[in-house]
């Protein structure tokens, strides 16, 4: 099951990406997030292998 959907304002659609898996990890600043990830197995396994860090912002409350 790889059925991707994009929910935007203009309605919902079917796409594809790279992205084949996610973690959550907690850290003080995004820098030490990419500390975390920067000598990952993963990125010696393919070439053009990669890890997007990306932040994720608290909720508004």
């Amino acid at each position: 099951m790889n059925a991707k959907k994009l929910v935007t304002a203009r309605g919902v659609e079917d796409f594809t990406d790279a992205l084949t898996g996610y973690i959550i990890v907690e850290a003080d600043s995004h820098d030490e997030a990419v500390q975390i990830f920067s000598g990952h197995p993963h990125l010696g396994l393919f070439a053009g292998n990669s890890i997007a860090v990306l932040e994720c912002p608290s909720p508004p409350s």
